[in-house]
């Protein structure tokens, strides 16, 4: 079973780091390599969509493109960024960011002091929004297959939300079905559906294995959803830190 182990991350070069006005600065880190078939956006793409971002813009903007941030094994960014987080069911530590295409800026605290916002304000937006990233995708986001005599749905939305659905398990029920299901989530954009039954040992390794394919996975365990129900389950006692 491959694993994989955390690595120091570094600048990619000299040049990837760039100043922009009123005070933003981008630093694109090199982390451990990518598996198979495990993509991310190149620094250029990244850098224009940058300079386009206005950092300063106020709320009344901002709450449309906001949409929360499982927590990952890898936490980014670093700890001097105080980041605002919610507990939210089924019982996750969620942060939040501002989607800007390639990319994702994290909201700290300092930000909803700007905007003269809580925390309990902030979390309608980003389900409103994550809600309406959900319904343009069809049920041919999931795709149905089998591991052996194990029949396995991959749902992968194309819009970096795939892991997100489980906040909001009723999307989940259009695109699934009701249910009953295991559930894994192993990196934001792949959520996995078993059967209700299946062995737990052949769940923890189907998650491993995803979860090696790419450094900045996601580590939650399980979720046993029926009928917009969604229930946490641990698989092993490794919990992703949020």
């Amino acid at each position: 079973m491959s694993k994989w182990k955390p690595q120091k991350t570094r600048p990619l070069a000299r040049d990837a780091r760039r100043r922009f006005g009123k005070g933003l600065e981008l630093e694109l880190l090199r982390g451990p390599p990518l598996g198979p078939g495990v993509v991310t956006a190149d620094y250029g793409t990244v850098l224009a969509a940058m300079e386009q971002f206005d950092p300063e813009m106020p709320w009344k903007k901002a709450r449309a493109r906001i949409l929360p941030m499982l927590p990952r094994v890898r936490p980014l960014p670093g700890p001097e960024l105080k980041l605002a987080r919610a507990m939210l069911p089924p019982g996750i530590l969620v942060g939040f960011g501002i989607d800007i295409g390639p990319a994702i800026t994290f909201v700290g605290a300092a930000l909803l002091d700007r905007w003269r916002v809580d925390v309990l304000t902030v979390v309608a937006a980003p389900l409103a929004n994550l809600r309406q990233l959900a319904d343009q995708c069809d049920r041919e986001v999931a795709i149905r297959d089998r591991i052996g005599d194990v029949p396995v749905t991959v749902v992968q939305t194309r819009l970096g939300i795939a892991a997100s659905l489980i906040l909001v398990p009723d999307c989940l029920d259009r695109l699934l079905g009701p249910g009953p299901h295991l559930l894994l989530a192993p990196m934001r954009d792949i959520l996995v559906a078993l059967p209700p039954d299946v062995d737990r040992e052949f769940a923890s390794w189907l998650a491993d294995e995803w979860e090696a394919l790419d450094p900045n996975h996601l580590h939650l365990g399980g979720f046993r959803h029926e009928r917009e129900t969604i229930v946490p389950e641990a698989l092993d006692e490794a919990m992703a830190r949020a």
